[in-house]
C-alpha cells in the first residue's frame, strides 16, 4: 500500500494520508510564497501576511478564527521560510473537516483590516527586536547577508523594522493576492479522516483555489572569492556566537545525503566529532553543531557555536583540523555505520506523529512534485559509502566557499579573520 494517497482537485494536489487509529487529524496548505518571491520594496511582506491570515475573513472575526479550532481542542499555526509559507493545524478526529474549510477560508477569504494590519505591524516590529536580542540568531543572518548579498536569501524573513514600517495595506494584499490567494498550493492531510470524508471536504472547498503555477523565484547568486569572508555585530554580550557557512549545493541534488552523514559526523549528536574535540575534550563551549540548508538551486552547509572570546581561535583551530581530517581520509567504516544509524532513526522518529507526516509530504510535493516515501529516504541514505562523504568534504571545505558570521563583545571583522586563520588554510 502506498504511504499516501495523492488526488487533483479543482488543479489542486491534495495529500492524503488516512490513518482510523490516530487520534487527530493535521491539515497544512502548502504555497510557494516564501520570502525568497518578494521583491526588494516587499522585505517581509510574506511574513506579515502570514500573520494577517489570522486577523479576520469574510464570515470570521480573529478571535472566532482561534475559537474554531482551540474549542474543539486543537491548534493552528503558520510559518514562512525562505520558499514556502505554510498554514497549518491539528484537530482531534471528527473535526478534520472543519479544519480543512477553515484554513482554505484564512488562504482565500482573508480581508486585511487596516486596523488589524497595523496593529500586526507593531507585533512583528516587536518580534524583530526580540530576535535581535538573540545573538545567534545576529550571527546567522549576519551570515547570511555576507553568502547572499543584494538578494532576498540574504535578507532576513520577518524584515527590518524599517522594511516592515514601510509595506503599505495595499501592498500585504498585493502580495497575497499574487502569491497565495491566486496560486495553486498543495493541500496535505494525515490521520484520523476517511479518505472519502477528506476528498469531498477539499473538492468543496479547494474550488475557489488559484490555479496558476508560481513563477520561481530568482536564482541564488554566490560570492565569488578565493578566499574566506567574515561579517561582525558587536554586541555586549558574554560570548561569541560563531556561524560558519559553506557553500554547498541544492535540495535536489544527488550529493545531499552525502552531506547529510557528513553532517551528523561532524556535529549532529553527542558522538559527533566537533562535539566530542570541542566540548568533551576541550571544554571550550556548551554548544556546538552542524546542518546544512538547502535551497531548490544552492545551499549551505552550517557550523555554529557559542563559546568565550578568548577561546576563538583555539576553537576555529580545531573546526578546521576536524574539516581537513574529514576530507583527507573520510569517516572510518564504524563511525560511518553509526551516522546512518542515528540519522534513520532520527528519521524514522521523527515521522511518528501525523503534524510530522503532513509537513514531510507537503515540502516533499512542493519541492519536487511528488509523494517521496520515508523508505525512500532511507534507502537513499543507506547507500552512502564512505567515499561519496569524503568526496562532498574534498568540494566543499575550500576557503573561497566559506563565509563566517559572528556576534559578540568587541568584535571586528580584522579580529574574526586572525581568529579564523586556519579556515584559509583548507
Amino acid at each position: 500500500m502506498s504511504y499516501a494517497i495523492v488526488e487533483t482537485m479543482a488543479g489542486v494536489p491534495v495529500v492524503l494520508r488516512p490513518r482510523d487509529e490516530a487520534p487527530g487529524v493535521a491539515v497544512g496548505l502548502f504555497y510557494p510564497a516564501g520570502s525568497r518571491y518578494e521583491e526588494r520594496t516587499e522585505h517581509g511582506a510574506a511574513h506579515f501576511v502570514e500573520h494577517l491570515l489570522f486577523k479576520g475573513t469574510k464570515n470570521r472575526s480573529c478571535k472566532e478564527i482561534s475559537r474554531e479550532v482551540e474549542g474543539r481542542g486543537g491548534d493552528l499555526n503558520a510559518f514562512t521560510g525562505e520558499e514556502t509559507l505554510c498554514l497549518h493545524g491539528r484537530v482531534p478526529a471528527g473535526h478534520g473537516a472543519e479544519l480543512i474549510s477553515l484554513l482554505a477560508e484564512m488562504a482565500l477569504e482573508s480581508t486585511f483590516p487596516g486596523d488589524e494590519v497595523e496593529r500586526e505591524r507593531g507585533v512583528i516590529t516587536e518580534e524583530i527586536r526580540m530576535m535581535d536580542d538573540q545573538p545567534a540568531v545576529v550571527a546567522g543572518e549576519a551570515l547570511n547577508a555576507l553568502l547572499w548579498p543584494e538578494q532576498a536569501l540574504g535578507r532576513p524573513i520577518a524584515g527590518t523594522i524599517s522594511s516592515v514600517g514601510g509595506i503599505p495595506r495595499n501592498g500585504l494584499v498585493g502580495y497575497w493576492q499574487r502569491r497565495i490567494k491566486g496560486v495553486r498550493p498543495v493541500l496535505v492531510i494525515a490521520g484520523g479522516i476517511s479518505a472519502q470524508e477528506a476528498v469531498r471536504t477539499a473538492k468543496k472547498v479547494l474550488a475557489r483555489s488559484g490555479r496558476l503555477k508560481s513563477k520561481d523565484p530568482a536564482k541564488a547568486k554566490r560570492v565569488v572569492s578565493r578566499a574566506f569572508r567574515v561579517a561582525v555585530v558587536d554586541k555586549p554580550v558574554a560570548q561569541v556566537n560563531l556561524a560558519i557557512g559553506i557553500y554547498a549545493f541544492g535540495r535536489q541534488d544527488p550529493r545531499r545525503h552525502a552531506l547529510r552523514m557528513l553532517s551528523v559526523i561532524l556535529g549532529e549528536a553527542m558522538s559527533s566529532r566537533l562535539f566530542q574535540r570541542l566540548r568533551e575534550e576541550q571544554g571550550l563551549v556548551y554548544s556546538v553543531s552542524s546542518g546544512a540548508h538547502l535551497q531548490r538551486d544552492d545551499g549551505v552547509f552550517y557550523i555554529s557555536a557559542g563559546l568565550e572570546p578568548g577561546n576563538l581561535t583555539k576553537a576555529v583551530d580545531l573546526i578546521a583540523e576536524e574539516l581537513r581530517q574529514l576530507a583527507a581520509k573520510g569517516p572510518a567504516a564504524a563511525e560511518l555505520k553509526r551516522a546512518k544509524d542515528y540519522a534513520t532513526g532520527q528519521f524514522a522518529l521523527g515521522l511518528e506523529g501525523t503534524t510530522q507526516q503532513m509537513f514531510w509530504l507537503g515540502d516533499a510535493m512542493l519541492t519536487r512534485g511528488r509523494v517521496v516515501e520515508p523508505k525512500e529516504a532511507i534507502e537513499k541514505l543507506a547507500t552512502v559509502d564512505a567515499q561519496a562523504v569524503q568526496k562532498v568534504a574534498r568540494e566543499i571545505f575550500q576557503p573561497g566557499r566559506i563565509g563566517l558570521g559572528a556576534a559578540g563583545p568587541g568584535l571586528t571583522p580584522a579580529m574574526l579573520t586572525r581568529a579564523a586563520g586556519a579556515l584559509g588554510k583548507l
